[in-house]
């Protein structure tokens, strides 16, 4: 049973990723082990990249815009998400345990510091989907 449900609206005013490359140029992800996303595009379109080591097609491109449903994330997935050019507005209606801590929830996990995701990237075609 969720702990609280939290709407945010995150706005990219142009082309963006969330969240970004580290400082040297290597995509960075992350990974919720308490908190379930179900993001819905109202502007623009979005672009998710989604990892799940426990999914049979564990490597998922899934692109949103304004026509398509919402895109639930389980927990342990790791994801980014790029914005068209002219960016995106997305509303994600967060699903939070009793575990929940912000600090913890969105630090962003490198490539270079997690060989397992690495790897995935390195040698599995996505499944692209577009809902």
């Amino acid at each position: 049973m969720p702990k609280s449900n939290a709407s945010d609206l995150v706005i990219h005013d142009s082309a963006a990723v969330s969240p970004p490359d580290d400082s040297l140029g290597n995509k960075q992800f992350y990974v919720h082990y308490h908190q379930v996303d179900n993001n819905r595009v109202v502007h623009g379109s979005r672009t998710f990249e989604l990892i799940n080591f426990e999914w049979d097609k564990p490597y998922q491109i899934v692109k949103l815009d304004r026509d398509s449903g919402a895109l639930r994330i389980p927990k342990k997935t790791y994801h980014r998400s790029v914005s068209c050019d002219s960016g995106s507005i997305v509303i994600n209606q967060s699903e939070r345990d009793d575990l929940f801590q912000a600090k913890k929830e969105f630090k962003p996990v490198s490539i270079v510091k997690n060989e397992k995701l690495a790897n995935i990237l390195k040698t599995v075609k996505p499944l692209i989907v577009k809902i």
